[in-house]
């Protein structure tokens, strides 16, 4: 490899090169830069070169796939006059107005949906800067398995509890429920003037340690091996069971229930029950996050790799950006009188059935779960379909 001496002395000497000389240097100088843009452009993360007037001087093809410029769109333009989705805009407005550096700042795209790291670095040349090197490296996957660590590990550590802790409590549980039906005998036994404020009293304790069994029965589902009985089953009518089931209710919260579900869509492999269970968890909690003109909508199809996909909306409160990482996490809860199991052991049966889970919300907008389910028979992608975009299915 040639370096900027070597360029420097022949451009010093070049009046006493002849022409075969000079082509071959251009030859061998040629091929170095080839090499050089192969290099660049095979690089995984994006990068971005400026001059010191914030013109782009180089840009490699991860960055171009990353923001979705068409080759060579941006050479020579004003980085600053460039539509960069808003996230990254926001950056390098603030790095560039103070000619600070900026060191893998994380940022999600709401576009694309995926986590970068952005870096903004001065180009420096003798100590001066002659411009900025932008840096873009995905890290979405690297979230996610960040996140799902996090969740087995919190599982790991429930089920090492689990047992004792709920023996434990249980025991005291059925112990004050039998002493409770003793109570009441001999309540019974008095008049009814002086009988009536302990039979309250009565109600309300038993009310309460109801709520604690309750708790006790999510912890032990949560954290227990599943025995499921795998069958073909069609999501569809799943759905619509649930729905009639939920009709009640859903109409005296003024909530509309929309369905959109693919025509002949394929067998999932799963326990009906457990199935039955995740989505009608998904549906109350969507129920609760609503105030008032509330729509849940629901919709199934098939995606890329051929299993059945099934997303549920509600334009609810939506959860905030702090806390969307944690709703899986055991005993996390934003309701007053939540266990903060219910997800987990939504989470946990999903991947029982190997599919998966995620949820993206945006706060005061809504929120939508997104569901992947396993089929019998993989089956080829039509051309009719096409993909939804979750962020504006929230939006809507």
């Amino acid at each position: 490899m040639r370096n900027s001496g070597f360029i420097q002395k022949v451009y010093e000497k070049i009046d006493k090169l002849d022409h075969t000389k000079i082509r071959g240097i251009i030859a061998e100088l040629s091929t170095e830069k080839e090499l050089y843009k192969l290099v660049f452009d095979s690089m995984i993360e994006g990068v971005i070169v400026t001059n010191s007037e914030g013109k782009v001087l180089l840009i490699n093809r991860a960055m171009e796939e990353f923001i979705s410029v068409p080759k060579g769109r941006l050479y020579s333009q004003d980085i600053t006059d460039w539509h960069f989705d808003p996230e990254i805009r926001e950056v390098l407005d603030s790095v560039l107005s103070s000619k600070e550096k900026v060191l893998e700042r994380e940022i999600h795209l709401n576009r694309t949906d995926k986590t970068f790291s952005i870096s903004v670095l001065p180009l420096l040349s003798s100590g001066e800067p002659e411009g900025h090197i932008i840096i873009l490296v995905d890290i979405t996957e690297k979230k996610t398995k960040e996140i799902q660590l996090r969740q087995a590990e919190s599982l790991a550590a429930l089920t090492t509890l689990s047992a004792g802790v709920a023996h434990e409590i249980k025991n005291p549980l059925t112990s004050i429920d039998i002493h409770i039906q003793l109570l009441k005998k001999e309540i019974a036994k008095l008049d009814e003037e002086q009988s009536r404020d302990m039979k309250n009293l009565l109600v309300i304790v038993k009310e309460e340690i109801d709520r604690l069994n309750s708790i006790v029965q999510d912890f032990l589902f949560a954290v227990r091996p599943m025995s499921m009985s795998f069958e073909r089953e069609d999501i569809n009518a799943i759905i619509e069971e649930l729905a009639e089931f939920l009709k009640y209710e859903l109409m005296e919260k003024e909530i509309n229930l929309v369905l959109e579900l693919e025509k002949d869509i394929p067998l999932v492999i799963v326990d009906q029950k457990y199935l039955k269970q995740v989505l009608l968890n998904i549906m109350k909690n969507s129920i609760e996050a609503i105030q008032e003109n509330g729509e849940i909508r629901i919709n199934t199809q098939v995606n890329s790799d051929a299993d059945v996909v099934v997303q549920v909306f509600d334009n609810g409160g939506g959860i905030s950006e702090s806390n969307i990482g944690k709703i899986f996490e055991p005993y996390f809860t934003t309701r007053k009188f939540g266990t903060g199991l219910g997800l987990v052991i939504v989470y946990k049966i999903i991947k029982e059935f190997g599919g998966d889970i995620k949820v993206k919300s945006e706060e005061g907008r809504g929120t939508v779960f997104t569901i992947t389910l396993p089929v019998l028979e993989k089956k080829k992608k039509l051309l009719t379909y096409e993909e939804r975009d979750e962020s504006q299915a929230v939006n809507r």
